[in-house]
């Protein structure tokens, strides 16, 4: 908007405004007339400008409105202000002072829109310039800015922050898609850049009209030091961005999560001084880390039983040692959970060995880490131990209650239950099933060596029956041979049940199948290991 002081291009600069009314105003303003159209370039000059014969026939026009008249004549005895107005000098502004009309809402509506223009201008090239004398100044001076005209005053600048944010965010999409110029050896200069791009001196002066855009480079700077975070091995980046936009003045419901990254960007940083300072130390404890994580692979693929991946990790390292190492040893000691949590996990789904994958969570779970990965391995053991309940006698043999059972080594039995008898004719009708039970290989064994003692035994004392029976009376030898029978039977069995309980594992008899979780519930419902008989 171009400001034009008609009392100045009249000449009526200094006549009390009382003497100046409208037959004064048409005299001025021919001779005016006249000197532009008898001008060799038919215009007038003012405070730089060109006025055509048009523009101050217009601004002329103005002095109709009495208050008008009073506030352009105030301004032609106001140097300073008049001349800022017309061509935007800042002297003014370093020494404007209070005057009593500029209390009056009429005389900024009046100034407002030309001022505001001036305003806008300076306040983008003193930011961009760093003038921050200049930049205050021009911030000072708002009590001549009407509030409808705040838009106009601060446009340039705000548009120069949007700006800014967007060269940011760009930046930082960049850096997550790996296009970006930045590398290990140059991500530093980023700091600079964002430190000239959002000044804290210039941004912290600015009135509340610019909170939110304050608020959104706080969010994009924060943006960007996550992606540093993510994609570099640097935490000196992160936390100097986190520490400029933290000394902005931010009115967010983000700043306690951006005082929140702080704090964990400045402890990791802290971590990292001291494992710089420890390498030697750190260096021995990652070979540790990496011969577990091999197991993990093992494990995986069946070269090596679960059991022995426990066993290994238990001797690997001393839990005492490992625990009581510094801060700076936080990052190696969660790596070594994370590995041994990923053998538990194998262990489970490659192996089906829920004692070693509880085993294992339980020895990750004393190592310590920090909470929140502490209840996520809480959560796994939780997940297990619910798992082993559920498949109680399935997961992990039943005999020896420590083994995980072996395919080829289940127990084969056959149940029955009577479905009908009749005595008349004597015929009983009856369901059976085949039942396989799970077993370890080793508990097979044991029960293997026991049956064939529990035959040895039962054949043995079945034929000494017979002997005996014949030499007493020949005639009872049948008598003798089913006592001798009986007698093996009972001897039989009760040498079978000590070789297991002497192995430290339950017999295969009926009466302790009988109490296997895939048994239990049907032997109470009338299921028997015998064939019913008519």
């Amino acid at each position: 908007m171009v400001y034009i002081n008609p009392i100045e291009i009249l000449e009526l600069k200094g006549v009390d405004v009382n003497e100046i009314d409208s037959s004064r105003i048409k005299k001025q303003k021919r001779i005016l007339i006249a000197d532009i159209e008898l001008s060799d370039h038919g215009y007038l000059s003012y405070n730089g400008q060109n006025l055509t014969k048009s523009d101050c026939e217009r601004s002329i026009e103005e002095l109709e409105d009495r208050n008008k008249l009073e506030f352009y004549s105030h301004l032609a005895s106001n140097l300073e202000l008049n001349a800022f107005l017309a061509n935007g000098n800042h002297e003014l502004l370093k020494k404007l002072k209070q005057e009593s009309i500029y209390k009056l809402p009429e005389f900024v509506d009046f100034v407002s829109p030309y001022f505001s223009t001036k305003i806008d201008s300076i306040l983008l090239k003193s930011f961009q310039n760093r003038d921050l004398e200049l930049f205050t100044a021009a911030l000072r001076s708002d009590y001549l800015i009407a509030g409808n005209d705040l838009n106009n005053a601060y446009r340039g600048l705000s548009n120069e922050i949007d700006s800014r944010i967007a060269q940011t965010d760009k930046l930082t999409k960049e850096i997550k898609d790996e296009i970006s110029d930045y590398d290990e050896d140059n991500i530093r200069d980023i700091i600079e850049i964002v430190e000239q791009n959002f000044p804290i001196d210039f941004l912290n002066k600015l009135p509340s009209y610019f909170q939110s855009q304050i608020n959104k480079v706080a969010a994009s700077i924060n943006f960007l030091q996550i992606q540093i975070w993510n994609e570099f091995s640097n935490t000196t980046v992160p936390l100097k961005l986190l520490e400029h936009l933290l000394d902005l003045n931010i009115e967010s419901v983000s700043k306690p999560t951006f005082q929140k990254n702080y704090n964990i960007v400045k402890k990791k940083h802290e971590e990292r001084i001291a494992q710089e300072k420890n390498a030697p130390l750190i260096k021995e404890w990652a070979k540790i880390l990496i011969s577990i994580q091999n197991k993990v692979e093992e494990v995986e693929n069946d070269t090596i039983s679960s059991t022995s991946a426990l066993s290994f990790v238990k001797t690997s390292f001393k839990l005492d040692t490992l625990n009581s190492l510094p801060n700076f040893a936080n990052e190696i000691r969660t790596q070594i959970a994370y590995s041994i949590r990923s053998i538990s996990i194998a262990s489970w789904n490659k192996q089906n060995d829920i004692n070693s994958a509880l085993a294992l969570i339980r020895y990750a779970l004393s190592i310590h880490v920090n909470e929140d990965v502490k209840i996520k391995f809480q959560q796994d053991e939780t997940e297990l131990k619910n798992l082993e309940e559920k498949y109680k006698g399935i997961l992990v043999c039943f005999f020896c209650d420590k083994n995980p059972p072996v395919s080829g080594s289940e127990l084969n039995t056959t149940i029955y239950k009577e479905t009908n008898r009749t005595y008349f004719p004597r015929r009983v009708q009856y369901s059976y099933s085949e039942v396989s039970i799970p077993r370890c290989s080793n508990c097979k064994e044991i029960h293997s060596k026991g049956r064939s003692i529990y035959y040895v035994s039962l054949i043995g004392l079945l034929i000494l029956g017979v002997i005996i029976g014949a030499a007493t009376e020949g005639e009872h030898f049948i008598i003798g041979g089913i006592i001798g029978g009986f007698v093996g039977w009972i001897v039989g069995n009760a040498i079978e049940g000590n070789q297991s309980k002497n192995q430290g594992i339950k017999d295969a008899s009926e009466s302790t199948l009988s109490q296997h979780p895939i048994l239990s519930e049907r032997i109470k419902s009338g299921w028997t290991f015998s064939q019913p008989s008519a």
